[in-house]
């Protein structure tokens, strides 16, 4: 009997509602924060626009790619 072999399947992040939501609200939901968020919420913290971007760089070729290959060990 022969095992099927697994397809790969390219991430598409774009494709998703929530990617979608955040590429088109974020910068404007960041412009309003301190006025209409920051009294219940507190000061804007940077550190969620550096990990918004990141999210939004995940999966975009054009920011690189890493190509994994596993080996059993016996070729070196």
């Amino acid at each position: 009997m022969s095992a099927t072999a697994a397809v790969y399947r390219p991430r598409n992040p774009q494709s998703s509602d929530y990617y979608r939501c955040v590429e088109d609200y974020f910068e404007t939901f960041v412009g309003i924060y301190d006025e209409h968020f920051s009294r219940q919420y507190g000061f804007w913290r940077s550190y969620v626009e550096q990990v918004i971007y990141r999210y939004l760089d995940c999966g975009d070729l054009h920011n690189g790619f890493a190509r994994v290959k596993c080996t059993d060990g016996t070729d070196g």
